[in-house]
């Protein structure tokens, strides 16, 4: 019988810490519920737009200008003609029409200078021969092939002149204007090949589930989710990888993810798992990677919404809910605004203000979502149910050119006003 009773050591009891959370969410109503609105102005004020960087003309197209650009010289460079005709000295039109019509013989082989009284053939864009300063149109011929002039010419009638467009040194792009085809074409004409520009955001589409066929074996079936959103993703102007992580383990989906924060302004993680007895995968592993915001949303489809911080960069990852109803419906309420703002915060172009046409919606606690088609009448669009209106049916969102946004505590008859969220035009 041992004299002394060993003393029981005991284990140290480890407490968990609590998840880093996103400082500034907005409350939940009484509900629990978070309103749409404050969401996504929580998650937009969370990022700030990408630095820009030179970037040629031809890649720049749709970016926002960070710099005014001053023309480096007269455009155009040159005085030119501005039709098509015959070029000559005015001075030689001075008595024409008194009494009768001065006469130009067309010179074929021209000198420099053009001899006055003679007329030369021009193209529209050509620059005005040296001896010249105006061009009528080739209606003047007379049966002789001569150039007739009725009345005087006024000089530089018939061209556009050096530095009409812009003067040596004023500014041809203002900071804040996105590049058109007009713009890029003026860039040209001016001599500037390269500009100061804001990227355009770099997203990675993460899918986590993809299904199965019919049969569950020989028929594999796509990440519909991860594929509607990256699509959704690339008619916003931004650069999408679609990176399939199905059936990775936690440690095999940490390393993905963390590679793919390289090269990402953006990560969208999507599922196609339904099962709502089922976690996502990248929302179970985001709060041990950054401070992360989880919330439930009043709105339908979508209203489990995931997002953090992630990495040295703090790049923002968003984790959408299962199916693609649900993602889209998300990307569009919250990752546009997000990738808009990153951008530098070009005007919101996929809103579109419709009439309800065959839409009609009961008042809801919930902001909900209605695929609708969408035709223009007398300078408006109308709206109408694309097939059963359900974000849920794919066959609905194929046929659908829009997402009809029916805000919480509204409904909606036919002829009210309505805001459609566009998908581009099917």
């Amino acid at each position: 019988m041992a004299l002394f009773r060993r003393k029981k050591i005991e284990e140290p009891v480890v407490e968990e810490e609590a998840p880093l959370r996103l400082p500034g969410a907005p409350a939940d109503d009484v509900n629990g519920r978070r309103a749409l609105e404050a969401h996504r102005d929580f998650l937009v004020s969370t990022v700030k737009p990408l630095t820009p960087f030179g970037l040629s003309i031809g890649d720049a197209l749709g970016l926002e200008l960070c710099e005014d650009v001053p023309a480096p010289a007269d455009v155009p460079h040159l005085t030119t003609a501005a039709i098509d005709g015959f070029a000559f000295d005015s001075a030689a039109t001075t008595r024409a029409g008194n009494p009768y019509p001065v006469h130009l013989q067309i010179d074929r082989r021209p000198p420099r200078p053009v001899v006055q009284g003679t007329a030369v053939s021009v193209r529209a864009g050509a620059e005005l021969p040296e001896g010249t300063d105006c061009v009528v149109g080739p209606e003047v011929l007379d049966e002789e092939g001569k150039v007739a002039v009725d009345e005087p010419v006024p000089a530089w009638s018939g061209c556009r002149l050096a530095g009409s467009d812009f003067a040596s040194g004023e500014i041809i792009s203002a900071e804040g204007s996105h590049l058109n085809p007009g713009r890029i074409a003026l860039l040209a004409a001016a001599g500037i090949d390269k500009v100061l520009a804001r990227p355009r955001p770099r997203v990675v589409v993460l899918g986590t589930g993809g299904g199965e066929g019919s049969d569950g074996e020989s028929v594999p079936v796509l990440d519909a989710t991860a594929q509607i959103v990256a699509a959704a993703a690339r008619n916003t102007g931004s650069h999408v990888w679609v990176v399939d992580a199905a059936d990775a383990g936690t440690d095999e989906l940490r390393e993905t993810l963390t590679d793919q924060l390289i090269r990402a302004d953006l990560v969208l993680a999507t599922s196609d798992r339904m099962v709502a007895t089922e976690p996502d995968p990248v929302g179970t592993l985001l709060p041990e990677l950054g401070a992360t915001d989880f919330c439930q949303l009043a709105m339908t489809p979508g209203s489990f919404q995931g997002f953090g911080l992630v990495g040295p960069e703090l790049v923002p990852v968003m984790v959408l809910p299962p199916g693609p109803g649900a993602a889209l419906a998300s990307f569009h309420a919250f990752a546009r605004p997000v990738l808009n703002r990153l951008a530098g915060g070009a005007p919101r172009s996929w809103e579109i203000a419709a009439e309800a046409g065959s839409l009609v919606v009961e008042a809801s606690d919930l902001t909900r979502f209605v695929p609708v088609r969408l035709e223009e009448r007398n300078g408006r669009f109308i709206a109408s149910r694309a097939g059963h209106g359900d974000p849920a049916r794919l066959a609905d969102l194929a046929m659908s050119d829009a997402l009809a946004v029916i805000p919480a505590g509204l409904s909606i008859g036919v002829g009210d006003d309505i805001t459609c969220w566009s998908l581009g035009r099917s």
